[in-house]
């Protein structure tokens, strides 16, 4: 990161942080992870004890963006921006306190598993960097991140994913054999979403690895985890070759790849 661009970002984060409606700020995704590449924003997570007023928001990205989305709330609160004479996207995610809290509390302490992702936001506490901690309730979420990995919670992974691969009848195999032979190609490109979000779901829980998200998982796997399915790529890559030719051969190859992760669970 350059001297100059370090510069704008301390100014917008001093511009968050005195606003007492802020708890903590850290930098997060990928280029904490040091998975960044040129496609790559600048991921910030706020922290607040109550919600900021897009009106505010607004005033503040105002002064640093080139080009700014303000109250882009489709999957929470969040703003997108354009830096000024720098091209370079910003992505700022905002969460209240207590409920990040909770929801690690019900990860680590609960051990509750979700459909698919299930370790997302303790992966993201545990990789993020701090920048702004008013109180320390984010120093302490992060202590508590970086423990081992809970064999209660990896059962509770596996038992709540597995069966939705093919053993219920409610699974996404079924529902695929269903889509395919009613030529519903949506419902098989929805279905097969959900299979292969399960899927990764308990092979990080396998390895003992929070979940990273949802980008280059394959990669993620290949390079951090120690018990890989086989041939799990070829078989992910000739699934999704496959999914728009409406052909029951789509089922073989989601049994090739259900066979190969039963051999390391």
């Amino acid at each position: 990161m350059d001297k100059e661009l370090e510069l704008i970002l301390e100014e917008l984060i001093k511009d968050f942080k005195n606003m007492k409606e802020v708890a903590a700020i850290s930098f997060a995704g990928s280029s904490t992870s040091k998975r960044n590449d040129s496609l790559s924003d600048i991921d910030i997570d706020i922290f607040t004890y109550s919600d900021i007023s897009v009106e505010l928001r607004e005033k503040i990205i105002s002064k640093y963006a080139e080009y700014k989305e303000v109250g882009n709330d489709y999957w929470g609160q969040g703003d997108e921006f354009i830096l000024k004479n720098k091209n370079i996207p910003i992505d700022i995610a905002y969460f209240g306190i207590s409920w990040i809290e909770d929801i690690v509390n019900n990860i680590l302490a609960n051990y509750n598993a979700s459909v698919g992702y299930s370790t997302c936001f303790w992966y993201n506490i545990k990789n993020s960097d701090i920048i702004f901690d008013r109180e320390g309730r984010f120093a302490k979420l992060k202590e508590i991140s970086n423990c081992k990995y809970p064999v209660k919670l990896k059962k509770n992974i596996i038992e709540k994913n597995y069966p939705l691969l093919k053993n219920n009848i409610s699974s996404y195999y079924n529902q695929i054999s269903k889509a395919i032979s009613r030529s519903d190609i949506n419902s098989i490109n929805h279905r097969l979403a959900g299979f292969m979000a399960s899927y990764f779901d308990i092979i990080f829980a396998i390895n003992e690895i929070p979940h990273p998200g949802e980008k280059r998982l394959i990669n993620i796997i290949k390079n951090t985890c120690t018990k890989i399915p086989k041939n799990f790529e070829e078989d992910i890559n000739n699934i999704l070759k496959s999914a728009g030719n409406l052909d029951k051969e789509l089922l073989v190859k989601l049994d090739s790849l259900i066979d190969s992760l039963d051999d390391i669970i």
